[in-house]
């Protein structure tokens, strides 16, 4: 009687031992994780979340699957988190920078993206509105083209925004964020220039966000000045024929102009030739008028 009991003993080891190492296995997981990281701005903003498929499903899953009106987690498994290093606008509200979960409501003509304070909970369960941090609203479109796997990702990008989209079967929504790029650009060219400064590029990096952004015509062709004192750079002198252009002064302009086209072209730099004679020309016939 004891062989009986010894042989189904080894035998529960043995599926037991073959259960682990099926386990061992590594397989594609049905909803991948997914982590993403981008600037907008200045402004680190890291996405985590993990990715559902279609997968055969019948293709109804906003409205179908994914009941109108309910709280979603915007993913699976655990809820998608999203990180901001710094405060931003989003869909024109600001938001604390932090880390927040990513729940959105969809909606047939509207969508609500919630970014929410809680980072403990597993998917949606558990979800309470008065720990939302903001609430937007946005529209879904039919993008024509199905994703097959829910993505999020961002477009759209400027020197001071992006989109971020959130897409899965046909739709798609946008959510748009901005941050503030200016006043911590200004903040760091004050502090920069109020100490002695040991090369051209600085004073060029400053005398062009000046340029590219509207401020004063003067401050910035100082810069400029300071930054040829120090390197005779064609690209310098280009900005240089920009910043008197826009001063209203096309003769000086030309003049920086041609000075940068000689430089570039003893760089065999055939793109700044170009622009020079582009420049040059427009003046010629601008008879002094200002940049538009």
């Amino acid at each position: 009687m004891k062989y009986p009991v010894m042989r189904y003993g080894m035998l529960i080891c043995l599926m037991f031992s073959a259960s682990i190492a099926f386990a061992q296995i590594k397989m594609p997981q049905a909803s991948p994780a997914e982590k993403t990281s981008t600037t907008i701005g200045l402004t680190d903003v890291t996405l985590e979340y993990s990715r559902p498929g279609v997968k055969g499903r019948e293709r109804n899953i906003f409205g179908g699957m994914l009941p109108y009106g309910e709280v979603w987690r915007t993913g699976a498994n655990a809820s998608t988190k999203v990180t901001f290093s710094d405060s931003v606008k989003v869909s024109g509200q600001w938001l604390p920078g932090g880390t927040y979960a990513l729940y959105t409501i969809p909606g047939q003509d509207e969508w609500t993206v919630i970014f929410n304070k809680n980072l403990e909970l597993w998917g949606s369960m558990g979800y309470k509105q008065e720990e939302d941090a903001l609430r937007v609203k946005v529209k879904p479109v039919n993008t024509g083209e199905p994703a097959e796997t829910f993505t999020i990702n961002f477009s759209n990008f400027t020197n001071n925004s992006a989109n971020m989209n959130i897409m899965w079967d046909f739709t798609k929504v946008s959510v748009p964020i901005e941050t503030e790029v200016d006043s911590k650009v200004m903040a760091q060219i004050q502090s920069t220039m109020s100490k002695p400064v040991d090369n051209g590029g600085t004073y060029f990096q400053a005398a062009n966000y000046y340029y590219r952004n509207g401020k004063d015509k003067q401050q910035a062709l100082e810069w400029v000045d300071k930054a040829l004192e120090k390197e005779d750079r064609y690209y310098i002198h280009y900005l240089k024929a920009l910043i008197l252009a826009d001063m209203n002064k096309p003769k000086d302009a030309i003049k920086a102009a041609e000075r940068s086209k000689e430089l570039a072209k003893t760089g065999n730099n055939p793109e700044y030739v170009k622009m020079n004679d582009e420049l040059i020309a427009r003046l010629g016939k601008s008879n002094g008028t200002k940049r538009k």
